[in-house]
């Protein structure tokens, strides 16, 4: 009985903590404000609560809160509902003495239990001259702003860096007017590799700044991570960009009120603006550069292992390096493999994951997954490999080997044995080595003895290696003329190549079919066969539907039975599409009807 208690017991407090960590209240709001400006403190919650408290603002007012929204948001996402709901509290308060301030956290209650929200560090600046809205800008003159209301600033992170060393390149917008537009002349960066930070469907970050008395509202306009791909100094251009400034413009002269007020209209100014150039000193990598070396510069870190160690002849084996930490990951060239002689090894295939830009360069792993292929039986060992990278922080190489790797390749099933049944697998390709100074063997065959006074000219070898070259000319004449009358009829090129083109892609959907990705494994079948029937039929495929090609299909006559297949197949895919994830048994009968069915075509259909 106790037994029982205690298990209800640690099961509901288990649930109430699972509860609680579902919980997430936040709270955000500008990072700066102008002393005596109001501004909205917002908190969010993903649960309803109650009975919401602020802690103590003594640097701050309160003018107006809590004001409560509601939302709720319902997804399907591969048969799964997910629900997200938010409850949001927005107070309005003001900002009283200039400096840096922390709002604590404010807590709620949900289902009983007390939840805290995160704190919210604000900076108050010295109220000033300050940004212009709508209603500051009502009685502008219309004039051009001045430099001093608007100019632009474009930093880099570094200006001393190695080569390969990334940098950030950040352009902020500093305005005390409103803008409608910018245009930028982005200078060019030829010289380096390029990645664009910015997320452009996202509105762009903004923030308060004081710049020599002056307060201004701060865009961070654009941010770019920079790998110098030479060295010397680097003279960036200039960014110019031209901006759209909306401005309230009152008439000259106003009889009443009334006149004022249906008079008065607003009207763009055009602005250009440009920024100072920037010199980047582009320092060489070390001269001496260790084995192992592929062009990784940063911190970085290294790991190298294989999906199984034991194995049979030309099995598959896949040698996966990940390459982390923060770099150049994407300029990194592949890493040389050393593999013993018996071994086949194919070109890698590369992924990136989960990496993000800074202004240090990217951070997250990039993954190479070479297949190996042994062709013959026995022990093997796969030496350490080394990976070497330029670390700037240390200004020197740094070596990272990993462990080597031993197989054991037992012989397979369809081994070759010599003569008597002894099987040959024991021999490799590394036990074969040509000896230039050794005996050669005594030939035993008979030899071919050629009578003297023999002349090569005016022998029947002579004059028929004379006609060679001639009949050959004429033979690739004929077979080029063939083919350019095959090329200038499009339709026939498109109905041979139509059959190698929906193999190539059903090529794509066993790889598919391989990694169980079912919906992209359905819609590369689906997009194989109508590309397939559109070049056979010679039909553009916006124009290809199941009726024409099932019409066409028997004017071609083909058999009811193959028309049918095809239109089950087509009626599968879009179906299992949009299906929940069925079995990859499902999966692979499909592949093979697939390919027996356009085999059936093939051989039925009119040429």
């Amino acid at each position: 009985m106790r037994l029982s208690l205690l298990t209800i017991l640690l099961f509901a407090t288990s649930l109430v903590w699972v509860n609680a960590q579902d919980v997430k209240f936040t709270a955000r709001s500008q990072s700066a404000v102008v002393a005596g400006d109001k501004f909205q403190l917002v908190y969010t919650l993903n649960k309803e609560g109650s009975d919401i408290r602020l802690p103590s603002l003594q640097d701050f007012q309160i003018l107006m809160g809590p004001s409560t929204s509601y939302s709720n948001q319902t997804s399907i996402i591969n048969g799964k509902v997910s629900r997200e709901t938010n409850y949001t509290y927005t107070y309005i308060l003001k900002a009283g003495k200039e400096g840096d301030h922390t709002i604590p956290p404010a807590t709620i209650k949900v289902d009983g239990e007390k939840v805290s929200s995160n704190a919210v560090k604000i900076k108050v600046l010295k109220a000033g001259s300050k940004p212009q809205n709508n209603a500051q800008g009502a009685r502008a003159t219309g004039s051009t702003p001045s430099k001093e209301q608007l100019f632009i600033t474009v930093k880099a992170s570094k200006s001393n860096v190695y080569q390969g060393e990334a940098f950030m390149l950040t352009t902020k917008i500093y305005t005390q007017v409103n803008l409608e537009s910018a245009d930028q002349d982005a200078p060019k960066l030829s010289e380096f590799t390029v990645k664009d930070l910015r997320d452009r469907t996202k509105d762009y970050p903004s923030t308060m700044e004081t710049v020599n008395g002056r307060n201004y509202r701060v865009i961070t306009f654009d941010q770019k991570l920079l790998f110098p791909q030479k060295t010397g100094k680097i003279i960036i251009d200039p960014t110019e960009i031209e901006f759209e400034i909306q401005q309230r413009v009152a008439p000259s002269r106003s009889r009443s009120i009334f006149d004022d007020f249906f008079e008065s209209r607003y009207r763009t100014v055009k602005k250009r603006v440009k920024s100072k150039p920037i010199t980047i000193n582009v320092k060489p990598l070390p001269a001496t550069r260790p084995e192992g070396f592929t062009g990784g510069v940063g911190q970085l870190n290294m790991s190298a292992s294989i999906n199984k160690t034991n194995v049979k002849v030309n099995d598959g084996i896949t040698l996966t390096i990940n390459i982390s930490g923060m770099g150049n990951h994407k300029t990194i060239d592949n890493p040389e493999i050393k593999l013993p002689a018996d071994f086949d090894l194919f070109d890698p295939n590369i992924s990136n994951s989960d990496l993000s830009g800074s202004s240090k360069g990217f951070r997250g792993v990039k993954t190479y997954e070479y297949l190996m292929i042994p062709r013959y039986a026995g022990n093997y060992t796969i030496p350490p490999f080394k990976f070497a990278y330029f670390d700037p922080a240390k200004g020197k190489y740094q070596t990272i080997s990993s462990k080597a790797i031993t197989i054991n390749v037992e012989k397979g099933e369809g081994d070759e044995t010599a003569g008597g049944g002894i099987v040959r697998s024991n021999v490799n390709k590394e036990n074969v080595k040509f000896l230039g100074k050794d005996i050669r063997y005594i030939k035993t065959n008979a030899p071919k003895l050629k009578p003297t006074e023999t002349f090569f000219i005016g022998s029947l070898i002579f004059y028929v290696s004379l006609l060679l070259p001639f009949s050959l000319f004429i033979l690739l004449f004929i077979i080029n003329q063939k083919r350019i009358r095959e090329n200038a009829n499009v339709t026939l090129m498109k109905t041979k190549k139509a059959n190698k083109v929906a193999i190539k892609r059903l090529k794509k959907s066993a790889q598919l079919l391989k990694t169980g990705e079912k919906e992209a494994f359905y819609e590369e079948v689906l997009r194989a066969l109508w590309g397939y029937l559109s070049d056979r039929l010679s039909i553009p495929l916006s124009e290809l539907s199941k009726e024409n090609a099932g019409e066409i299909l028997k004017q071609s006559n083909v058999s009811t039975e193959v028309i049918q297949e095809i239109m089950e197949i087509l009626d599968t895919c879009e179906f299992a599409r949009y299906a929940p994830a069925s079995g990859t048994g499902e999966m692979d009968k499909l592949y093979n009807q697939t390919i027996a069915t356009i085999s059936k075509l093939e051989n039925q259909i009119k040429r």
